[in-house]
């Protein structure tokens, strides 16, 4: 048995205290083919009329059975990083969050958890070790952590 490191990116929101998250640690680069996605370009040409700026990193992943690419723009009108998700069979934004640092007074005000409670309640989901977090809020108001966790899986050859 080979052992292959995996990273998931977990999100949760404040409201979402208890209660369940499912994932499906699952996919793989193969799981690609299983969907006709669009050109990036594309996603990122609808990324950038939302926020204008110049994209840091680049995401592709599943989010339930939707693929997703999510950019990491950095706004030409405040600097601040946005992360702009994109639904990639259609090719339009579904979502766009602000991050933020842990000194921002609107998420001090209105987080339900500490950073450490949602860390340990990530980690009970999917065991490992956290290599990133980010506090984010929404275009909504809605206030999460997000997480990437390095998980091991042993994979049979």
């Amino acid at each position: 048995m080979k052992i292959n490191h995996l990273l998931y990116t977990l999100i949760f929101s404040f409201a979402l205290v208890k209660g369940n998250v499912e994932a499906n640690d699952n996919f793989d680069l193969d799981d690609i083919k299983l969907y006709d996605i669009v050109k990036v370009e594309q996603c990122l040409d609808q990324a950038y009329d939302t926020v204008p700026g110049h994209a840091r990193k680049l995401e592709f992943k599943i989010e339930g059975d939707n693929p997703i690419y999510e950019f990491d723009i950095e706004s030409s009108k405040d600097g601040s990083t946005y992360n702009v998700e994109c639904n990639a069979e259609e090719g339009f934004i579904i979502e766009v969050e602000r991050e933020v640092d842990e000194n921002n007074p609107i998420f001090k005000s209105g987080a339900k958890v500490t950073l450490q409670q949602a860390k340990e309640y990530a980690l009970k989901i999917h065991p490992g070790r956290v290599v990133a977090e980010e506090r984010e809020i929404g275009m909504d108001g809605t206030l999460t952590y997000e997480f990437d966790i390095q998980t091991q899986i042993q994979v049979m050859k």
